[in-house]
């Protein structure tokens, strides 16, 4: 459209000097950009790769260090449940011999350790510790949630049943698994870690590093993929964007994931390292830019100089100024150029005065002829027609609805008769009056009724669409009215039996449009550039009259008429004039 920006349009405006610095950075600027970017990428991919694998093995690392601590703890469990049920010839409800072993449990680096019966209930207790769920009544070696000081934690313990007495009794022993736990955290500092809490088969994820159980974000495939049976998932950043992140699932005793460690570089590390390939990309770039653009703008002086007069005179040219000369120097070739030039800038002016003399001849001269053919050839039978009906109006008792037929066609005969006038007026204009008018309800309605019963006898459904309420115009009723019907007319004859037409009216703040729509075939591309031009027709039986004096009428009423191929097939229509002033116009000559 019009109003957007146009890359070819632009283009072709720009100066020769422009155009050849332009074209010295398009050929050396995007070669070194695109090694440069490539080298760039590469580097950095190469360092996303193995940043992906080594934070991938780290994450395996320490889920293996979690499970390799469930078989200890329940190594552990044994032996102290082994040793107290030994010891059992003591009470049930002594803890003597545990608090020896507790002591031990705290030395090897086990936190929490409970001693409770069968009921649940708790014999022996150390460490803070609240569990979100009720310890197992069966050996188990697993991972367990709890509360620790009011915030979540992470324990790898293990669960082993003994006999106290005559009851049976259980041993949980239990270690916190946080940062602390983990060698790599502690030794590598760029090192991001995370510690997830997977809850009702991974509906609900608790971030428990931070002690705030806060959602965690895990992607939704790699969080299927863990619950699956893989062991780990890693990702790359995305084309240098985004640190690599590896998850890696932490299993219960029965094997199901119950959390996730994630590893990834901290944020400051992995900015650092992306700003790295790009400032190598972007030094490269400036430099090669900078050299391409010296070049670019010493050779193109030196090549534009002696062109830039006749680019100026073309420009002139261009815009209509045909009395340009130029300066006939700048060595052999240019002063031939410039010769020519100016030959040629001289045909042009007179062959252009010439040919709007010509068409203007050529144009009233046709329509004079056509003029004084139509009126020779219709205003007889026209008479009879009307002589005729008037006769049988007057001596013939008709009915209501063919009176009003016989009211239409007086009409219509009339309003023939103004066309043929019309014709002579396209050669030798008259004056008419403008009025103040109410463009639906005195042209529009009337001329969709009119045209209405010819559209319904051709099987063509037909509807209106206007705003309430009058939309006033200055202009003469009859001649917007023959121009409307005009592009009634031609719409009946495009549109298939079946087909549509669609008139429409839409009023803005000082303009009102009027549109006519059909789905026919649309005006042929070989007419539709000369459409508006007096006898251009594509009816075999056309005269090429009608849409020269649409606009024609259009341009008397300081209006405007365009045509625009219809979005699913047909042509638009659409008449522009300006919406009355709130004051009565009185009658004036156009």
């Amino acid at each position: 459209m019009a109003g957007m920006f146009s890359p070819t349009r632009w283009w072709s405006r720009l100066a020769l000097r422009p155009k050849l610095t332009l074209s010295f950075l398009m050929v050396s600027v995007p070669p070194v950009l695109v090694a440069s970017f490539i080298a760039a990428q590469t580097m950095s991919a190469v360092f996303e790769t193995n940043v992906q694998q080594w934070i991938g093995e780290i994450a395996r690392f320490m889920a293996n260090e979690a499970q390799e601590a469930q078989e200890e703890a329940m190594h552990a469990t044994s032996i102290v449940a082994k040793a107290l049920s030994q010891a059992s010839a003591q009470p049930a409800g002594s803890d003597t011999s545990l608090e020896a072993f507790a002591d031990l449990l705290t030395s090897v680096g086990y936190d929490f350790v409970r001693l409770y019966d069968g009921s649940g209930r708790v014999l022996y207790a150390m460490g803070d510790l609240q569990l979100a769920r009720p310890l197992p009544q069966e050996p188990v070696a697993s991972i367990f949630f709890a509360h620790s000081q009011g915030k979540p934690v992470m324990l790898v313990g293990a669960v082993q049943k003994l006999r106290l007495g005559d009851a049976d009794h259980f041993l949980f022993i239990g270690n916190l698994l946080d940062e602390q736990f983990f060698n790599a955290p502690q030794t590598i500092r760029s090192l991001d870690l995370h510690l997830v809490e997977v809850r009702h088969e991974g509906r609900k994820l608790q971030d428990i590093t931070s002690g705030q159980g806060r959602p965690a974000d895990v992607p939704p495939d790699v969080l299927s993929r863990l619950q699956e049976g893989a062991d780990s998932v890693s990702r790359g950043g995305v084309m240098g964007v985004g640190p690599a992140v590896a998850y890696a699932a932490l299993r219960d005793g029965n094997h199901h994931l119950v959390g996730i460690v994630i590893c990834r570089l901290n944020g400051a590390t992995a900015l650092f390292e992306r700003l790295g390939t790009w400032w190598l990309f972007l030094a490269l770039a400036a430099v090669a830019g900078l050299l391409s653009l010296l070049a670019g703008i010493g050779m193109s002086r030196r090549l534009s100089a002696p062109l830039r007069q006749i680019t100026q005179g073309l420009t002139s040219v261009a815009d209509g100024d045909y009395r340009i000369r130029l300066r006939e120097e700048g060595g052999r070739e240019i002063a031939d150029l410039a010769a020519g030039f100016n030959t040629m800038t001289a045909q042009l002016e007179t062959l252009h005065a010439l040919e709007a003399k010509m068409r203007h001849s050529a144009q009233l001269a046709t329509l004079g002829e056509a003029a004084a053919v139509i009126a020779h050839e219709i205003r007889n039978p026209l008479g009879i027609i009307k002589t005729s009906t008037e006769l049988v109006r007057r001596k013939t008792q008709l009915a209501p609805s063919e009176d009003r037929l016989m009211g239409f066609v007086l009409e219509e005969v009339n309003r023939i008769e103004r066309l043929v006038a019309d014709l002579l007026d396209y050669v030798r204009p008259d004056h008419f009056e403008r009025h103040r008018i109410d463009l639906l309800a005195e042209v529009v309605q009337p001329a969709v009724d009119f045209a209405g019963a010819e559209l319904s006898r051709r099987g063509i459904s037909h509807v209106l669409i206007a705003p309430e309420g009058p939309l006033p115009v200055n202009g003469d009723v009859d001649r917007l009215y023959q121009a409307l019907l005009n592009l009634l007319l031609n719409a009946a004859d495009a549109a298939p039996e079946g087909g549509h037409v669609i008139v429409r009216l839409k009023a803005c703040s000082d303009e009102v449009t009027l549109e006519v729509e059909d789905n026919g075939p649309g005006v042929p591309p070989d007419v539709e550039g000369r459409m508006f031009e007096p006898f251009v027709t594509s009816k075999a039986n056309g005269t090429g009259l009608g849409l020269a004096k649409v606009q024609s009428t259009l341009q008397a009423h300081e209006g405007a008429v365009s045509y625009r191929k219809a979005p699913g097939g047909g042509a638009i229509f659409s008449l522009r004039l300006a919406l009355a002033e709130d004051r009565t116009l009185v009658a004036a000559s156009q």
